[in-house]
């Protein structure tokens, strides 16, 4: 990601450029593999994908059977994300919204924000507000780029000021009970965050994994 990661005119360009090329994406066409793995086992209802980018985790839930709302702050972002939800066939409710000033007129039985790299006090503000968003019984599912993935030669941001701990994360989410919080590997070849991952890789049969490091947190609401 760019230094500039909360300038909704900087991302603009890129999606801009995105809908320009042969993939129409920046990011891999599904969720995070941890979406997949972990969602299957909670009952669909209402979800909100927080900086939803190009819908790649909305549309993912969507299929799923959730009513889902994706938010973002960059209006050519949700404009790419409608057109991967039409060929997907999924209905994905669509909102062009700052992650940082926004707020919802309901709460969520899920919520999810993938990669949101701000700031730490920008960062922990979008967190606490999004635990008071999660319906009772529902989860908050967090994944971002981790602090020590900077030392492993993955791609990924650079600058450590916008980057994931899970210190930082757990102490954001107000009540929340935590049920997952901690640095994990990220293997580029089955779970790229985009195709620049995927590049990224070592290609051969006897090539070792390319891992990146992410923060993880799931966390619950009372019932």
């Amino acid at each position: 990601m760019a230094a500039n990661t909360w300038d909704a005119s900087a991302w603009d360009a890129r999606y801009r450029e995105a809908q320009g090329g042969a993939e129409t994406r920046l990011w891999s066409a599904l969720p995070p593999a941890i979406v997949i793995d972990t969602v299957p086992a909670w009952t669909p209802g209402r979800a909100l994908d927080l900086a939803t980018g190009d819908g790649r985790t909305a549309i993912w839930l969507a299929t799923q059977g959730w009513n889902v709302t994706g938010v973002d702050f960059s209006a050519e972002a949700i404009d790419l994300a409608r057109k991967h939800a039409d060929d997907a066939g999924a209905a994905v409710s669509w909102l062009v919204a700052d992650a940082v000033s926004w707020s919802p007129e309901e709460r969520f039985d899920l919520v999810t924000i993938m990669y949101l790299q701000l700031p730490e006090a920008e960062l922990r503000h979008v967190l606490a507000r999004a635990a008071g968003w999660v319906a009772p019984g529902g989860h908050l599912l967090v994944v971002g780029h981790d602090r020590l993935n900077i030392g492993t030669g993955a791609p990924g941001p650079g600058n450590p000021d916008i980057l994931y701990t899970p210190e930082i994360l757990r102490s954001s989410v107000g009540t929340l009970d935590v049920l997952r919080c901690e640095t994990v590997g990220r293997d580029l070849a089955t779970d790229p965050e985009g195709p620049d991952d995927a590049h990224a890789h070592a290609h051969g049969a006897d090539a070792p994994a390319r891992i990146a490091l992410d923060t993880v947190l799931i966390a619950a609401a009372q019932p």
